[in-house]
């Protein structure tokens, strides 16, 4: 598992890491696809016994009560769940100063660490995301803001080592030397219309993630509701 340390550089288009390292942090996994497996640092859903090739959901951005500081990551993406690779996409909230600072982003680690798309993310704010391995060796990353108005849809060679190897819809913390950062209050968020390949998550014989640290829950997964639907709620900052 690599140790990112991530800093987030208000006012430009890059969340600059200290070291190497993805926000999407390898997850390690288990035998099995459905039974409910824990995380340091990761929580929700993650398709990792075939090959594939495109990955969707929807969500409303949080609004994360600050108080009790921390950050959390919204994403979507491929790879991650087996190997050293990710191909993701989705919003950051880091409490600075007690305010919560929203962002869009990509990356495609090792070639690329986190991305700022520079635009505007607001709670609230109604977000699509996909990835999608084009098959010529490069991935779409696609990040919509429907309430903004504004879509990215770079398209990003892959990095060697990428596999499809995995499909994940995942709350997150990022990694630092000292370990996972606090999770930030976000309440709950709701991924929708989950797609893994085209088809339903629920086909896809996806494993429930839950964070859970030093023993304690602190970010629970819910079971998938009419196939394409889940949710995170959050417990305990640490």
């Amino acid at each position: 598992m690599r140790v990112p340390l991530i800093a987030l550089v208000l006012g430009t288009s890059l969340l600059v890491p200290a070291h190497a390292g993805p926000v999407g942090a390898p997850a390690g996994h288990s035998d099995g696809t459905t039974a409910t497996r824990t995380n340091d640092h990761w929580s929700g859903y993650s398709a990792h016994s075939s090959t594939y090739s495109t990955v969707s959901a929807s969500w409303t951005e949080p609004s994360v009560d600050c108080r009790t500081g921390g950050e959390v990551v919204f994403w979507v993406g491929l790879d991650g769940d087996g190997n050293d690779n990710v191909e993701q996409t989705g919003t950051h909230v880091l409490c600075r100063n007690g305010r919560a600072v929203h962002t869009g982003w990509w990356e495609t680690y090792p070639c690329y660490n986190i991305i700022d798309y520079g635009h505007p993310v607001r709670a609230g704010d109604k977000i699509d995301a996909t990835v999608t391995d084009n098959g010529n060796g490069t991935y779409r990353l696609y990040l919509r803001d429907e309430t903004q108005g504004w879509t990215e849809q770079p398209d990003k060679r892959a990095c060697s080592g990428a596999g499809d190897v995995s499909a994940e819809v995942i709350t997150e913390t990022p990694i630092y030397p000292n370990g996972p950062s606090a999770l930030a209050n976000f309440g709950t968020v709701t991924y929708t219309n989950v797609s893994v390949n085209g088809r339903p998550l629920s086909t896809a014989g996806p494993q429930a993630i839950n964070m859970v640290r030093h023993g304690r829950t602190i970010d629970t997964t819910s079971a998938i509701s009419g196939g394409t639907q889940f949710s995170n709620t959050w417990l305990a900052a640490s």
